[in-house]
């Protein structure tokens, strides 16, 4: 599936691989943990991608509903397109708010998310955080970890509302966002590192576009060498806010699957003869099935 040495042009999908990118603006790759696999479980883990309002988010939910993830991602959607895009931080968190109080009990999932702004000389970014997933920003040229949320106990499902919002302003195009599941602790140690080393060494270089393929094969490397052990699902998403361009209307919902629609995913790569390959925007309505297969969204 390899193209890391091609260009790509527009927002592409690779629905086996479970990788969305659009070149030098983002890339989100999600990948089912080997013990949920072993288990028949579904994957809790959930990326939401929207492209025309530049607004993105990650849910990570346990094994016990693996679609709360995607259940709270949705119900974003639903009242972004009932009530309108807010225009300040405030109003992202009462609308953030809302979706939170109508996560029912017991259907605990975090959630991350970040709405981007850009303007003249750099980037304004709402940043909305509540459970252990993580929202960083990195110097691209230093590799330093600017800024990091902290983990809490804010989980929907749990809570009625989410702990607050923080607004951060960003000159030029050096810094990079990267929102990830706790899953990433994982991938850190398959690397010998702890996670603020391992965005800071591996996720802060590089194309971002590039970003996703390179990590799932060191996933893959690291299942097939012995050395990864048992690990989480793992869902990133990787921005570059000041190369975002809003030429795209779609929104992408990527994962938060339960355990039959993960089964037949993993039946489907399995299957050697099944469809392998990137499909661009263009594409999807002749490619839906397939998208839909590998519990993908598009609309």
């Amino acid at each position: 599936m390899n193209h890391l040495e091609t260009e790509i042009k527009g927002v592409q999908i690779h629905p086996e691989a479970r990788i969305v990118v659009k070149e030098y603006e983002y890339g989100a790759l999600l990948v089912t943990g080997r013990d949920k696999i072993t288990c028949g479980y579904g994957n809790g883990d959930c990326l939401l991608l929207n492209m025309k309002h530049l607004f993105f988010a990650l849910s990570d939910s346990n094994e016990r509903y693996s679609r709360a993830s995607r259940d709270i991602l949705e119900r974003l959607c639903e009242e972004v397109d009932k009530k309108g895009v807010p225009e300040h931080k405030e109003e992202w968190l009462d609308l953030v708010n809302d979706v939170f109080a109508h996560q029912k009990y017991h259907h605990k999932a975090t959630f991350s998310f970040a709405a981007i702004r850009r303007n003249a000389t750099g980037a304004s970014i709402c940043i909305i955080n509540g459970g252990d997933s993580t929202v960083h920003i990195v110097n691209k040229v230093t590799g330093r970890v600017e800024y990091r949320t902290e983990p809490n106990m804010n989980f929907a499902g749990r809570s009625k509302k989410i702990s607050g919002e923080m607004e951060l302003s960003l000159k030029g195009d050096g810094y990079r966002l990267v929102m990830a599941s706790d899953g990433l602790a994982d991938v850190a140690r398959f690397c010998g590192k702890d996670v603020t080393e391992m965005v800071g060494a591996f996720l802060s270089h590089d194309n971002v576009h590039e970003i996703p393929e390179k990590l799932r094969e060191l996933i893959r490397s690291a299942d097939l060498g012995g050395t990864a052990g048992n690990y989480d699902d793992f869902g990133i998403i990787v921005i570059d806010p000041m190369s975002l361009k809003t030429d795209s209307d779609a929104q992408i919902v990527m994962g938060g699957t339960d355990p039959g629609e993960e089964d037949a995913y993993q039946r489907r790569i399995a299957d050697t003869s099944s469809g392998d390959g990137w499909i661009s925007m263009k594409e999807i309505p002749e490619k839906a099935l397939r998208i839909n297969m590998c519990g993908i969204r598009v609309r």
